[in-house]
């Protein structure tokens, strides 16, 4: 069976391979071999920048050879394919450092499975010398690191960019010495959590000052996967509206915009291998030159797509070249359908400005307009609910008057309150509740023809566990037969995380991490939102301020 497994893995990574276009293969004499793992399908990973970012980085390096690597979930009641890379094919265990890039917690269970299907043990008190090095990083990771801290030897806390030299020496000169001597040596690095060492004074988030003297692009493209043959360009990193849910506003402040000749550098490059050019960031909507870029890129050739819109700063021109470029889906996010909510998640967009926005996406003969919404926001009531479907109505309304069959798409997703952010100490709203008000939402719009899309709140339930729970989770995982809801659920009572707050009582488990942003100021956001009262967004950083402690 194990080699059934072994030749099926191989033989799929050789297939992947020889579909991709910007692979690197490096002969593995004197060089240190990372494997970079994505923890789920090979189809979602390679649409994962930062996947591509780590790859791109370690091998400029002459002296490493970084491979990546993929956990395809099996179907139900099959076991899992041997891990293997997708350059050399090699398993993970003959890698003297495997990495993981962990970007939603939701996947921690495939971190677990990935290991003991590449033949390693999970924990990493069962591992030593004769098994690689096992560590993470994502931002997944950056706020809680706690849930798999029994999995992983070491932990990026923040942006790599700036320590990358330095972790890499670290290992470098360690890896074929005393384990425990390594651990203690990758903890003098800033940023760097060892779990069995602990952080007694704390770790600090990393994070790239000057974000003009990097660049974050596709280094591999394929059509096998969700953003075919697309390259990604990250335009903007961090967000500063401070919306109080929001995790990218937090812990990826201060909020920085990469100069707009050298993204058309980027775009150029790009540009030799494909067309199509995605920009990419938290808040590149937010890009002072956006609508310039945009309009420049497709200038030279290239079919533009941009992550998500404003709905307060949406330029005609800008859409003009999206739709131009083939976009045919323009996303949004006003988040909470009430003017009430918005205010006390501090999202500062009003009701006018979202149908103008609609007016604006129908105008320009978009075929679709998506819309990010949310339940179960704190004080949220049914009230605000029906104005969310008052809102749908009267948005798909306006797409209906420009004459191109518009389609609206409301995507309705929980509340899963994160660490590091205003609502990290608040319960989830209860499931059912939740349920009841997707369902006053599917009545709402019945012979609309707006099409509603619910996720699933018993899986937003699981999100929030794996979010803020404590080093126990590991162990709930192991513990479980399979990767469904009632198998997560029994595993959670088991180990006590499905309570109100995942981690029970004491101190939050990421109290060990510096974000940056001072206690103060998380209770002084609560505060304004139960007294419905605005944050302003971060001010250019040429102005300075000194409001949340990062800059």
């Amino acid at each position: 069976m194990a080699k059934r497994s072994e030749r099926s893995s191989v033989a799929t990574a050789r297939a992947r391979l020889s579909r991709e276009r910007g692979a690197v293969r490096k002969d593995w004499g004197g060089r240190l071999p990372f494997a970079l793992v994505y923890p789920n399908s090979y189809r979602i990973g390679m649409s994962n920048l930062g996947l591509q970012v780590i790859y791109r980085l370690l091998n400029a390096k002459p002296d490493v050879v970084c491979e990546r690597a993929f956990y395809d979930p099996p179907p139900a009641g099959e076991r899992a394919d041997t891990v293997v890379t997708i350059e050399s094919q090699r398993p993970l265990a003959d890698f003297p450092v495997v990495a993981y890039t962990l970007t939603y917690e939701i996947d921690y269970y495939h971190v677990v499975r990935s290991l003991q299907a590449a033949g390693l043990p999970a924990l990493a008190a069962h591992r030593d010398e004769r098994h690689p090095l096992v560590i993470a990083g994502g931002a997944a990771v950056i706020t809680n690191p706690m849930p798999l801290s029994d999995c992983f030897d070491a932990f990026v806390i923040g942006e790599v960019e700036p320590i990358l030299d330095q972790l890499v020496e670290t290992i470098r000169e360690g890896i074929e010495g005393n384990r425990d001597d390594l651990l203690a040596a990758l903890a003098t690095v800033p940023g760097v959590f060892v779990p069995a060492l602990g952080a007694p004074g704390g770790v600090e988030r990393q994070w790239v000052r000057e974000i003009g003297e990097t660049e974050a692009m596709s280094a591999v493209l394929t059509d096998d996967t969700e953003l075919s043959n697309m390259t990604l360009i990250e335009a903007a990193r961090g967000c500063g509206r401070g919306c109080r849910f929001c995790i990218a506003g937090y812990v990826f402040r201060p909020p920085r915009y990469r100069p707009l000749e050298g993204l058309l550098d980027q775009v150029e490059r790009g540009l030799e291998s494909s067309p199509r050019v995605g920009l990419l960031g938290a808040a590149v909507a937010d890009h002072p030159d956006l609508p310039e870029l945009a309009v420049e890129a497709a200038r030279r050739g290239a079919q533009v797509s941009v992550s998500s819109l404003r709905v307060d700063n949406l330029s005609p021109a800008l859409l003009g070249v999206l739709s131009e470029g083939g976009t045919r889906t323009v996303t949004v996010a006003p988040e909470a359908g009430s003017e009430r909510l918005r205010t006390k998640i501090n999202k500062a967009v009003g009701h006018d400005q979202i149908l103008e926005a609609a007016e604006k996406v129908g105008a320009a003969g978009m075929r679709r307009m998506k819309c990010y919404f949310m339940v179960g926001l704190p004080e949220e009531e049914d009230e605000d609910v029906a104005e969310m479907a008052r809102l749908g109505r009267e948005m798909k309304e306006r797409l209906d008057a420009a004459g191109h069959g518009t389609e609206l798409v409301m995507s309705v997703g929980p509340l899963v309150p994160k660490p590091a952010t205003a609502y990290q100490h608040l319960p989830q709203t209860d499931a059912r509740v939740v349920d009841g008000r997707l369902r006053m939402l599917r009545d709402a719009f019945k012979g609309t023809g707006v099409v509603l899309r619910g996720d699933s709140p018993a899986w937003a339930r699981i999100d929030d566990i794996c979010s803020r729970a404590d080093r126990r989770l590991t162990s709930a995982i192991l513990s479980m037969p399979d990767n469904s809801r009632a198998s997560w659920m029994r595993a959670a009572a088991d180990w006590g995380l499905d309570g109100p707050l995942p981690w029970g009582e004491g101190p939050m488990p990421w109290s060990g991490v510096d974000t940056g942003i001072t206690a103060r100021f998380f209770n002084r956001e609560w505060d304004k939102h139960l007294r419905s009262k605005f944050t302003i967004a971060c001010p250019p950083p040429e102005i300075g301020c000194k409001l949340c402690g990062v800059c």
